[in-house]
């Protein structure tokens, strides 16, 4: 599959995923072979105004290849600026914008899947990105808003020069709940000619229903399991224990022990799951002050759980 002229490595994608795709994770799911990584959202006003938190988000991995970056706003000029001005972006391969994120303080400042509400504003901002760069852009979004209206947005932000575009299988007031539409992914797909990236509930279990999409985003089904790509792949899995290690350790290779413990709660609870660790012993194990004991605790429940 390729978006522009970006090449990419298979057709298994590793969607942006706010507070979990910070570059340690991105990292670990390249070495895996996703085919293609993109980072967690970056405000455009963040970079406009230089802020550290903003910048930090735009850490790549050598692993990353190809890499893109999504930026999210409502102004055109400044999609366009940021893209002209901001250096830290001249090491990603794709450019793409976000128009799906439900989250209520992204929509409320008319970013997000807000902008499906205005198609004409969404088409200006690609039009804008498309003058700043002579990278790909694409475009994420969702079914609608509230009703199924993506097949016209889909034409609008393709006609103003989308190289590919990525569907979640849900309308914003759907949130993450319910089942993703994958027919309604299909006549969205039928709707356009350049490259169709389906997103939302793949797993290696049902991965064969998304054959009819180019490219197909794995997001929530890789927490805890970065390795589905290796046995999306045809590779063997990895085991959870030395896996889990292994996301500690990428983790530490760039941010601080504390930085690591504390924002590693959140994936570690989706390795426990797979792990079969509940109850107490999980809640032991999350609350624990350092990586060193986390690791202790599980493999002590684990050892406990092999005896009994």
């Amino acid at each position: 599959m390729k978006i522009g002229d970006v090449q990419l490595k298979n057709r298994f994608i590793l969607a942006p995923m706010a507070g979990y795709g910070d570059v340690a994770f991105r990292s670990l799911c390249s070495s895996f072979g996703a085919g293609y990584t993109v980072s967690e959202m970056v405000s455009v006003k963040g970079l406009l105004h230089g802020g550290e938190k903003t910048l930090a988000l735009l850490r790549t991995a050598p692993t990353e290849n190809p890499v893109g970056v999504q930026l999210f706003g409502s102004e055109p000029d400044e999609f366009y600026r940021v893209i002209r001005e901001c250096e830290e972006l001249s090491k990603f391969d794709v450019i793409d914008v976000n128009m799906g994120c439900p989250v209520p303080k992204v929509t409320k400042q008319g970013e997000g899947c807000a902008l499906m509400k205005d198609p004409a504003r969404a088409a200006k901002i690609v039009s804008a990105c498309k003058k700043a760069t002579d990278k790909p852009v694409t475009v994420k979004f969702r079914l609608g808003w509230d009703s199924f209206t993506a097949i016209d947005f889909a034409r609008a932000v393709t006609e103003a020069g989308a190289d590919a575009i990525t569907v979640h299988g849900r309308t914003k007031e759907q949130g993450y709940g319910g089942k993703c539409d994958l027919n309604a992914l299909m006549s969205v797909k039928e709707s356009v000619t350049v490259p169709f990236i389906a997103s939302g509930d793949a797993r290696e279990s049902n991965i064969d229903k998304y054959d009819f999409a180019d490219g197909v985003m794995i997001g929530r089904g890789a927490l805890g399991n970065p390795d589905i790509f290796a046995a999306l792949l045809g590779k063997d899995r990895e085991d959870p224990l030395a896996l889990l290690k292994k996301h500690y350790e990428e983790a530490l290779g760039y941010f601080d022990e504390r930085y690591v413990a504390a924002t590693m709660r959140k994936h570690l609870a989706f390795y426990l799951k797979r792990l079969g660790i509940s109850g107490e012993e999980k809640s032991g194990i999350v609350l624990a002050p350092a990586v060193s004991d986390v690791l202790e605790l599980t493999a002590r429940a684990l050892k406990k759980r092999g005896g009994e």
